[in-house]
């Protein structure tokens, strides 16, 4: 797997300067970008509020895994799209998480802390599998337009769907992974470390 993803960097690379750059965007959020976020972190609200009613660790692992996959795959499929879902996309997600960020470091929270323990846990796994999905969705919208030396436009286009496929099929398992993480440890750590007081 190694190989494929190095000869696949510049999209990963990609990929990660806009997510970057959404962190940045979130944190500094413009009135108007504040209110699209809001409105996201609503329904992440009304999602994490519907788990806790149930309080059962499996669906919750289940629903976290269930809408991320959807969200990658979305990314992903949609790139064919001149790549233009999976930018904005992995540019949302990035935002989200800064503009959580900016209102905890508003509130006083120690936004390091809950970094290392709300989101690094599980992150470790999700936000690489959110970049590879966004990653190879840029590959299906821009490698066919410009395909690399040896290749037809065909050909280009043929292997972006095979390596679109591989990468859905590796962004699961990270996501299952991420899943497990977030609906069973993040939630120890968190009250054990932040929520404590």
């Amino acid at each position: 797997m190694g190989r494929w993803v190095w000869n696949n960097r510049g999209y990963l690379w990609t990929a990660a300067v806009i997510f970057a750059v959404g962190v940045a965007a979130g944190y500094e959020a413009s009135d108007s970008l504040q209110q699209i976020l809001m409105s996201q972190l609503a329904q992440i609200r009304d999602l994490a509020g519907r788990v806790r009613t149930v309080n059962d660790p499996g669906y919750t692992v289940m629903v976290i895994f269930l809408n991320n996959v959807k969200v990658a795959l979305f990314f992903l499929l949609t790139g064919v799209i001149a790549g233009v879902p999976a930018i904005l996309g992995v540019f949302g997600n990035g935002a989200l998480i800064g503009f959580v960020m900016a209102m905890l470091h508003r509130q006083g929270i120690p936004v390091g802390t809950v970094l290392l323990y709300g989101i690094l846990p599980h992150g470790i796994f999700e936000i690489p599998a959110f970049l590879l999905a966004a990653a190879f969705g840029l590959k299906l919208g821009w490698g066919w337009w410009r395909p690399k030396r040896g290749y037809t436009r065909k050909e280009a286009f043929v292997q972006g769907w095979k390596d679109a496929a591989k990468a859905a099929g590796v962004t699961v398992v990270m996501l299952a992974a991420a899943a497990v993480v977030e609906g069973t440890v993040t939630p120890y750590l968190l009250s054990r470390y932040v929520l404590r007081g």
